[in-house]
């Protein structure tokens, strides 16, 4: 059999494949037969090691989930919004009409240029030009259509800015928080690869032994081909 020397000396843990939970569910099962096992202390070094670097990964990955639920919030918020202002839209339909002449006159068309149908479709895409055009068209006839109405298709402009804005803000922020390859699982990284090599050294061509400090299963989803598997050899 031909050595991978990436197998042997490169970081394994450089896998898209291998997400921040995975390392980390990994990690804590070392880190836990490391303890059970360290009676005598012999695996103080590396455990300590491996401790300290997971203290800022699992800070980095608790920010990450409470932005990601911010950001559902965020989502939530856009999206009842939207079905607000479907609903109010059409329920104003009649009253807008009437206080501006019947349905056929141009003025309605300024607040429901393809019909009262069009706020059943409205998406975010949408949104910005629609209420813009509301917005004008509000302070337009302001006089008839009265000051409740048109104040309230005035402010839609602003409330509907404000929320887009804070889903976007949330989602760059996830986004960020995401990097795959963060300095702090770096460290987590390279403290599994010195306990590794410390195992090995420890038992060395005991494989059976040296794997029972590691559950490399817990890398991957399941059916993922583990890097135990003894196909690879």
């Amino acid at each position: 059999m031909k050595p991978n020397p990436r197998m042997l000396f490169g970081n394994i843990f450089d896998d898209r494949n291998m997400t921040p939970n995975y390392i980390e569910r990994f990690a804590l099962d070392v880190q836990a037969k490391l303890t059970d096992n360290n009676g005598s202390n012999e695996y103080d070094d590396v455990l300590n090691t491996l401790t300290t670097a997971l203290v800022p990964f699992q800070q980095e990955l608790s920010e990450v989930d409470t932005t990601l639920n911010t950001q559902v919030g965020k989502t939530l918020t856009v999206d009842n919004f939207i079905k607000e202002f479907k609903a109010y839209m059409q329920s104003k339909y009649i009253n807008i009409a009437a206080a501006l002449g019947g349905e056929k006159t141009p003025e309605l068309l300024e607040f429901y240029p393809r019909g009262k149908s069009e706020y059943t479709k409205v998406t975010k895409t949408q949104m910005p030009t629609i209420v813009e055009r509301l917005k004008v068209a509000a302070v337009k006839h302001q006089v008839a259509i009265g000051a409740t109405i048109s104040g309230e298709l005035q402010g839609l402009e602003t409330k509907w800015k404000t929320l887009r804005e804070n889903q976007l803000q949330e989602k760059a922020a996830v986004k960020t928080n995401r990097t795959d390859r963060s300095v702090a699982r770096r460290d987590v990284e390279i403290a599994l690869l010195e306990t590794i090599h410390f195992i090995g050294k420890k038992f060395p061509g005991d494989v059976k032994r040296c794997l029972n400090f590691f559950n490399f299963n817990l890398l991957f989803a399941a059916r993922h081909k583990s890097l135990e598997d003894p196909k690879d050899e």
